[in-house]
């Protein structure tokens, strides 16, 4: 069955809830002050039947100027508008300010409902007719159906209903993957014996009862307990519907208008988001940068300042790139649609597109941020997906997924080319990178290396966790898995080789001066020499005068297998471990330490050097009388 939301828009006391009423049968102005003073104040809500097979949910907003800011909270979700236009008044203040609201919120469709005609004569009616099409001419109501109607006398009620069902044949333009699932929350409340409800328009995807979510921005968790469209209980709700969900596991005072409903890390929340921002054509107002503003999207509102990218005052009919630096966190898609109010007065001013949810703070008047964001705003899936790889920030791609709106699927799909061509890389733990980028990465790695063997030229490498410690230090992250992945891509492409402890960029190689390189194989005779009788480190660094050099050609010596660190006292050669290491292996059972000195043949002293030393290595385990061999 096909779900289709309708929203109505227009002045004041032009008669959108008795249309609605007169097309559903249900009054939508369900507050006692509402009745008491004729004008809807918050949204109401109405579904059409009909014999179509359609789903027709009605969203019934204020026409006050006084609550903008409610219509506006239910206004975003609709499929099409009903726009209703009273016969006896004509285009009037709403009327303009609601239709500049709905163009730039991207609706598209539209039906006109010129209502009280059971006010005015035909002549007059004529006249209004014409000053209608006047003032829709060039906008997306241009030719849509205008139908005159008395919800008084029942004029024109039938023909209008019948517009609304054949509107509703239409692509559905929403998407239904499950992992999508977003409801922007326009009413909460508790019901007795059941808890938490929330309302909104199920935006994208489909929720089930039983399902995990999780309210944003805050990020608690709650389970569906329940779930109704339009009044009757049902097991899933789809995109597309008015949508009732019971929660279980979170207090109503947990969660305001505005917030959203969906799957956990389904969305991103963000302190700042690039826009494509448009000024209305009929406001006086002039946006200047740094102006403080009302910002609306989906149900939410929050206070932010606008930061013009190229110019310093955006006028009236005006596009420009801003980026909107918000009070509060928001929970937010690549895509929404927003509107702007002036701080104060609180006027209508205009409104746009999100182009980017988590962008990098942008210094002004820069031609290469312009650029971006022109491919942020125009370009294609692939070429934003290449341009988000490249900003300073790191992004997974299940991450990037999310910030776009799309699938793990799509996202990979839209990626596949560019990976292919080599133009995008995959690291090990997901990380997405461009070409670009990947050069500067790899060049700051082999920086610090070189760097490294530049001033330890006995060092076979630069130490691992020093590497990945200056990493994310030069990328000012935190992020170890990140840095991991990438030293073991850089060492899978060959750039650097893995020497066990330390990393080395590919091809050096030590070269010492024939004094060191005598030293170091007086050094290694004098291990092979001492046997199980070890040499202590003090002894070996008397040699020279230069401990660095001492050090380093024992990292060497240990790094080819010709010597094994026993603990920071002594080395062994390693033919002398293999010995020790045979001797407690020989024993059935357990052993004491003078057994093993008696196998082993040597003293009390290095016997109890030995055997700690394999119980780190996991040789041996120690139960505090004796030890047993535990790995053969």
């Amino acid at each position: 069955m096909k779900n289709i939301i309708i929203g109505t828009a227009g002045h004041v006391d032009h008669g959108k809830t008795t249309l609605i009423k007169a097309l559903s049968g249900i009054d939508t102005d369900r507050l006692e002050e509402e009745k008491k003073r004729g004008i809807t104040i918050e949204l109401g809500f109405a579904h059409i039947p009909n014999d179509a097979g359609y789903n027709i949910g009605v969203i019934d907003v204020p026409g006050h100027e006084k609550f903008i800011k409610h219509m506006l909270a239910g206004i975003g979700g609709i499929d099409f508008v009903l726009f209703v236009v009273a016969a006896d008044e004509g285009i009037m203040p709403q009327t303009r300010e609601h239709f500049e609201i709905l163009q730039s919120l991207g609706i598209d469709d539209g039906i006109i409902a010129v209502t009280k005609t059971d006010m005015v004569d035909e002549e007059w009616l004529e006249m209004l007719l014409e000053e209608v099409d006047d003032y829709f001419r060039g906008s997306f109501l241009e030719g849509k159906p205008v139908i005159p109607v008395s919800a008084a006398t029942g004029e024109g009620i039938g023909e209008l209903k019948k517009e609304i069902i054949a509107k509703c044949d239409r692509d559905n333009k929403r998407r239904e993957e499950k992992e999508l699932f977003r409801l922007p929350v326009d009413r909460v409340f508790t019901m007795q014996g059941f808890g938490t409800v929330v309302t909104g328009t199920l935006m994208d995807g489909i929720v089930r009862t039983g399902d995990d979510v999780m309210i944003y921005p805050e990020g608690k968790k709650a389970k569906v307990r329940g779930i109704q469209t339009y009044g009757k209980d049902t097991d899933t709700a789809v995109a597309g519907q008015r949508t009732a969900i019971n929660l279980s596991g979170i207090a109503k005072e947990d969660i305001d208008r505005g917030d959203i409903v969906a799957y956990p890390d389904a969305v991103t929340v963000t302190n700042m988001i690039d826009t494509e921002l448009s000024i209305f054509s009929s406001t006086d107002r002039i946006i200047l940068n740094n102006s403080r503003v009302h910002l609306y999207c989906g149900s939410d509102e929050v206070l932010c300042k606008v930061i013009l990218l190229d110019r310093d005052a955006l006028s009236a009919g005006e596009t420009a790139y801003a980026q909107l630096r918000l009070e509060e966190p928001a929970a937010v898609r690549r895509g929404d649609r927003f509107i702007i109010r002036f701080y104060s007065p609180i006027i209508t001013v205009g409104g746009g597109r999100v182009i980017d949810t988590l962008p990098a703070k942008h210094k002004r008047n820069k031609p290469e941020v312009l650029a971006g964001m022109d491919v942020l705003a125009k370009g294609s899936i692939d070429e934003i997906i290449y341009a988000k790889a490249g900003e300073r920030r790191f992004v997974r791609q299940k991450e990037l997924a999310r910030e776009l709106g799309l699938l793990d699927a799509e996202m990979k799909t839209a990626a596949a080319e560019n990976i292919a061509s080599g133009a995008l890389t995959v690291l090990p733990d997901d990380t997405l990178v461009n070409d670009n980028k990947l050069g500067h990465l790899r060049q700051d790695m082999l920086t610090i290396a070189e760097d490294y063997h530049a001033g330890n030229p006995l060092a076979d490498g630069i130490p691992r966790q020093e590497l990945l410690s200056r990493l994310k230090e030069r990328w000012f992250t935190d992020d170890d898995r990140l840095v991991q992945a990438f030293v073991k891509y850089m060492i899978e492409q060959g750039v650097i080789e893995d020497r066990g402890r330390s990393i080395a960029v590919s091809g050096f190689s030590i070269e010492y001066t024939s004094e060191q390189l005598a030293l170091r194989e007086k050094i290694a005779e004098m291990y092979a020499a001492a046997g199980i009788e070890m040499i202590k480190n003090d002894e070996i660094f008397a040699m020279c005068s230069d401990g660095r050099t001492v050090r380093a050609i024992l990292d060497d010596l240990e790094g080819e297998g010709k010597i094994r660190k026993v603990n920071p006292s002594y080395y062994i050669d390693m033919t002398a471990w293999s010995k020790a290491v045979e001797a407690a292996r020989s024993f059935d059972g357990g052993f004491t330490l003078a057994e093993y000195r008696d196998r082993l043949g040597t003293s009390r002293k290095y016997a109890a050097e030995f055997l700690p030393a394999m119980d780190k290595a996991g040789i041996t385990i120690f139960d505090g009388e004796t030890r047993k061999v535990v790995k053969r």
